[in-house]
């Protein structure tokens, strides 16, 4: 049995234990105190969630769209580019400009960069949110772009992730929590009793609220995800285009002097390492020289 069970099971007891005080007592609903008629309503409504969420839904019907058929998936699309070094920035721009003009209810721009590496190396990023349909034809409208710019498209992946349960879920305790709010807003109204029992059901209701405002977030973004597919493009400049034929002759012009100087440095750090040896060498030819004309002397 998970701990959610065993959640429900003990916020039902205490239901119970609250009623049955109740009936021993002699005393009416109301004679409860707070913390306890609070945990009571929380163990009905959560009995009452659990028992939706159980109760399985009606099949889709014909020709209803994927959200009404039980289906939500959250697609993620990527694609590469790679064209001229020239025409990277501007097929950037041009596709961000297209999205902001297609307005925040088809396209929302979530980020863009355009990067220069040296002379030769261009390279951009876009990111965007869009409608499902209209996203479908400006990436056709990509890939055209791409070959009319002298570039291809040279990755296009998709994915998808099913956020059915999660909404679902998320929903049915969402209304719960409400639910709950409500009932421990009506016992604050109509329910006499200590500082101390008020203190505790507005301490619930707080937290019941807290609870409400992140669920109700993160539903929301749930849903946009749904409702808005992530496109991210990246550009890279074409490297047999972005490299110049002349290139390898202006950089041996441009370090000719530092080449000069280095071979140069080469040669003297050679004469700095040899000189001593060649002394010694000099030397003892000297001396040979000197004994083996002696020795002709004496023949």
């Amino acid at each position: 049995m998970t701990a959610f069970s065993l959640r429900r099971l003990a916020l039902g007891a205490v239901s119970l234990a609250a009623l049955a005080a109740c009936s021993q007592g002699g005393g009416d609903y109301a004679a409860a105190p707070a913390d306890v008629v609070v945990a009571a309503e929380a163990g009905r409504v959560a009995y009452s969630r659990d028992a939706e969420v159980a109760a399985p839904a009606p099949p889709p019907g014909p020709g209803g769209d994927v959200a009404n058929a039980g289906v939500m998936l959250a697609y993620s699309y990527s694609m590469a580019i790679e064209a001229p070094k020239t025409a990277i920035a501007s097929l950037a721009r041009a596709h961000e400009k297209a999205c902001l003009d297609a307005g925040p209810a088809l396209c929302q721009v979530m980020g863009s960069s355009v990067n220069a590496y040296g002379e030769d190396q261009v390279s951009a990023y876009l990111n965007l949110r869009a409608e499902p349909k209209w996203l479908e034809t400006f990436r056709g409208a990509i890939a055209a772009d791409a070959e009319k710019a002298g570039g291809e498209l040279t990755a296009n992946t998709v994915s998808a992730e099913d956020l059915t349960q999660f909404i679902i879920d998320t929903s049915a305790r969402l209304e719960a929590k409400k639910t709950l709010r409500e009932r421990i807003r009506t016992l604050l109204e109509t329910r006499e009793g200590s500082l101390n029992d008020i203190l505790a059901a507005e301490r619930a209701l707080a937290e019941v609220q807290g609870e409400i405002d992140s669920m109700t977030a993160s539903l929301d973004a749930a849903k946009a995800r749904v409702s808005m597919s992530a496109l991210s493009i990246s550009y890279n400049s074409d490297p047999e285009t972005s490299i110049s034929m002349w290139k390898p002759l202006s950089e041996a012009f441009s370090g000719f002097g530092r080449t000069s100087m280095q071979s140069l440095a080469e040669a003297v750090t050679f004469i700095a390492r040899t000189w001593p040896s060649l002394v010694v060498l000099l030397v003892v030819l000297t001396i040979l020289r000197a004994w083996w004309r002696g020795r002709r002397k004496k023949a």
